[in-house]
């Protein structure tokens, strides 16, 4: 017959205390650990006053010491190594507080007393308080707001990045990397031959912000789509933009990218979001046919996910009077969704330049000292048909080099001293020469092609 053992019940109302018993002796263990370890890490960087007064609080017994292999801070590298093996980004682990944050009942221990460090509490400056918001904010407003008001804008939108999660707030930070600050080197005198395009720039971004009234109840475009051959200056006019001084966020695909479930329209999220706290705002996108490429058969999920996201965003901004203005440029604008299409209202051609805008801007990329005719400079822009404005700049650059190699080909053979280092003129002859190196990078055919579109969807 089969022997059947049974519990008794005693023992069994004994498991209970007994595991919390353990339980709190770990963790009693685990912060005895970890007042030793910081207590020899303080040591270490010779903080003897604080490391006397941890010792004296937490009443650490001078017999037990941290094991030689045992280091805090390699401790702390390791569970950065792990965070971000299994969540692909390193943890947070402290964060500015403002005064708002900081605990009012907070009192420092009587016996450390002695050993508290003096404080200079001095004002921060405006520069200390955001040394970390790295670009420029800068109103288009006839009148300038006082340094003051925009501080006070600075601090409230970064207070309201502070009140992110954290997960936010580095989606946030990796966003704002994206910010281009105001650049005083390029301005629309620099983009020759495209002052129609660039007023129609002006229309939809600058002129509401400096005329209030006159657009006070007439919607302006929210939504600009550049296009047209690879260098005609589609990327110059946006840098333009960029320099009257508004926020302006330059993405492209890549900022996107990104291999977790759902991320990728966070980011757009956090964009937009971003767009409209720091607003007035400009959102260039650079290459937009990659973030929505024409036809849904054989995208994949998340694409569809990220597209949907996208234009939710982009109807938001339009469907409101908010100051953001999204502008797209495109080498390929055949291969952009038509949905995506749709919601750029102006859909502008930037074209290759014609016979005098190339004479222009021979003139002004040939800035080293030459001896060009007029007559002579007509007909290289005669001979550059189907050149780009990137195209004639390189071959500008390739004419003024020619003089250079000379000159180091005249140095290298009879060794040349410092006092006839100086370069000769450039000719038309070195323009020639360098027209048979510098060949365009567009064709009739494909000119023909982006034509031939804009006949089709352009909205000029």
């Amino acid at each position: 017959m089969a022997e059947l053992s049974i519990t008794p019940k005693s023992s069994t109302k004994n498991i209970l205390p007994n595991l919390y018993e353990k339980i709190k002796t770990e963790s009693r263990e685990r912060k005895r650990n970890i007042m030793y370890l910081i207590h020899n890490f303080l040591r270490e960087n010779k903080l003897n006053n604080t490391a006397q007064a941890l010792e004296e609080e937490a009443q650490l017994i001078k017999e037990y010491q941290v094991c030689e292999n045992i280091d805090l801070e390699i401790i702390l590298q390791e569970y950065l190594n792990y965070y971000h093996t299994k969540f692909q980004k390193y943890p947070k682990i402290v964060r500015k507080m403002d005064e708002t944050t900081i605990p009012t009942n907070f009192q420092k221990p009587k016996s450390s007393a002695k050993c508290k460090p003096k404080i200079n509490k001095e004002k921060l400056t405006s520069q200390e308080e955001t040394e970390d918001f790295s670009f420029e904010i800068t109103s288009l407003s006839n009148e300038k707001p006082t340094t003051n008001k925009l501080q006070n804008t600075e601090d409230k939108c970064l207070h309201d990045i502070e009140n992110y999660s954290n997960e936010w707030k580095e989606m946030a930070d990796d966003i704002m990397k994206n910010f281009i600050p105001k650049r005083a080197d390029v301005s629309w005198d620099d983009c020759l031959g495209l002052s129609n395009t660039a007023e129609k720039l002006k229309e939809a971004t600058i002129y509401p912000l400096l005329y209030p009234d006159l657009f006070k109840d007439l919607p302006t475009w929210k939504g600009v789509l550049l296009f047209g051959p690879p260098g005609t200056g589609k990327t110059l006019l946006a840098t333009a933009l960029a320099s009257e001084g508004s926020t302006f966020i330059n993405v492209s695909s890549s900022t996107f990218i990104s291999k977790w479930r759902g991320e990728s329209e966070k980011m757009i999220k956090v964009m937009f979001d971003l767009a409209r706290k720091f607003a007035p705002t400009t959102i260039f996108i650079d290459e937009v046919d990659a973030l929505a490429l024409s036809g849904t058969i054989s995208q994949h999920e998340a694409s569809r996910r990220f597209k949907s996201e996208l234009l939710t965003q982009i109807d938001g901004i339009q469907s409101t009077e908010s100051n953001i203005f999204i502008l797209g440029s495109t080498n390929s604008p055949w291969n952009i969704d038509p949905a995506l299409l749709r919601r750029f209202e102006k859909r502008i051609f930037v074209p290759l330049p014609n016979k005098s805008v190339r004479y222009e801007l021979l003139k002004h990329y040939l800035n080293h000292p030459n001896d060009i005719k007029e007559k002579e400079l007509h007909v290289v822009a005669q001979d550059t048909n189907d050149f780009s404005g990137s195209d004639i700049r390189a071959l500008c650059k390739e004419a003024s080099m020619s003089v250079v190699r000379e000159k180091i080909k005249e140095i290298n053979s009879r060794a040349a001293v410092k006092s006839e280092m100086g370069l000769r003129k450039l000719t038309i002859t070195d323009v020639e020469k360098a027209l048979e190196k510098i060949t365009s990078t567009n064709k009739g055919d494909d000119n023909a092609k982006y034509i031939d579109w804009n006949a089709k969807f352009g909205s000029w």
